[in-house]
């Protein structure tokens, strides 16, 4: 008998994944999901540009994220699932440490983020499928990771490319119930390096671009609602995504434009060491969005993010605000 695969991966801090027998048992469903803690357009102008000077930096990122469907491998809604209403709320709070030594031209820091997780999910009360979620206030991964940042290049006495590099790790630390289908921790390893880079071509202008790679250790514990055998094992597939961004100075140190990002998994996950063809998410999302420059030290971000293209994931909006503070 075939199995019809469906997967669901949510946004930003929220991520799950659902590889379930549709028209078997309940209890043959294991979950697969990609790592909670990775930046789904998190981040977004001047995202290269920072603190080159020994120092601290704290960012706050608050966000809301709500999903009304969960999207098979044809880009439509899972029939299934019905009257989907799964909601996070999540507070990240990121430190970032400038330190004073150098190599190659960059500057050496490293930073850590702590996410605070608010789960809620509900279908309908018929739904002949339902994912659980470990709901109320979580601790999340911890994601920590050593950087290089390069000053930017200066043409015409103003900043023209910035450029930085980070190494990024993301450990199992958070809140993990493996009874339940969606957790503010994902129960695995991962490793996320990245790139970002920023051109502004005019001095009004900006262009901002984080390309990221992702790979994921096996999960020893998979999370599921409904009872798995002993020793089942599972692993998400890698992928690379990229943050974008484009805006344009309306009005003195305020930027308006176009953020987006783009998911795509390289792989299929696995359960037991065994392919689950089918499985690959793509996720495109783009909306408004705007940063304020209150002073030097004190910068302020709003991105808002609306579906386009979600394959294997779920589909709904995301709000993102975000602030700077450099000491």
């Amino acid at each position: 008998m075939k199995t019809k695969k469906i997967k669901a991966v949510s946004c930003a801090a929220l991520a799950l994944a659902l590889s379930a027998g549709v028209g078997l048992k309940a209890a043959q469903a294991v979950t697969v999901n990609e790592p909670s803690g990775i930046n789904l357009g998190g981040t977004s102008f001047f995202d290269a540009l920072g603190k080159y000077t020994p120092g601290l930096v704290y960012q706050q990122y608050f966000q809301i994220q709500h999903f009304d469907a969960i999207n098979g491998a044809d880009g439509n809604a899972v029939p299934v699932f019905k009257n989907t209403s799964i909601t996070a709320i999540v507070s990240l709070n990121q430190f970032i440490y400038v330190s004073p030594y150098h190599l190659f031209g960059g500057v050496l820091g490293g930073m850590f983020i702590l996410p605070l997780t608010d789960l809620n999910a509900s279908f309908a009360h018929g739904s002949p499928a339902k994912l659980v979620a470990n709901r109320g206030m979580g601790v999340g991964d911890l994601t920590w990771g050593p950087f290089i940042a390069f000053p930017p290049i200066i043409r015409g006495g103003r900043p023209v490319f910035a450029q930085r590099m980070e190494f990024d790790v993301i450990s199992p630390t958070g809140s993990y119930d493996t009874s339940k289908d969606i957790n503010p921790s994902s129960g695995f390893w991962s490793i996320n390096p990245y790139w970002a880079v920023t051109v502004l071509p005019t001095p009004k202008t900006e262009v901002s671009a984080r390309f990221n790679y992702l790979h994921n250790f096996s999960n020893g514990h998979p999370a599921s609602s409904e009872p798995l055998p002993a020793g089942t094992t599972t692993q998400a597939g890698d992928a690379g995504w990229v943050n974008f961004t484009a805006s344009y100075e309306v009005y003195p140190k305020l930027n308006v434009g176009l953020n987006g990002y783009y998911f795509k998994q390289f792989t299929d996950d696995t359960v037991n060491g065994v392919v689950q063809k089918g499985t690959e998410t793509e996720s495109l999302s783009m909306g408004p969005g705007a940063t304020y420059m209150f002073n030097r030290n004190n910068i302020g971000f709003l991105n808002v993010y609306l579906p386009v293209v979600k394959k294997n994931t779920t589909n709904g909006f995301n709000v993102i605000l975000r602030y700077i503070h450099a000491f």
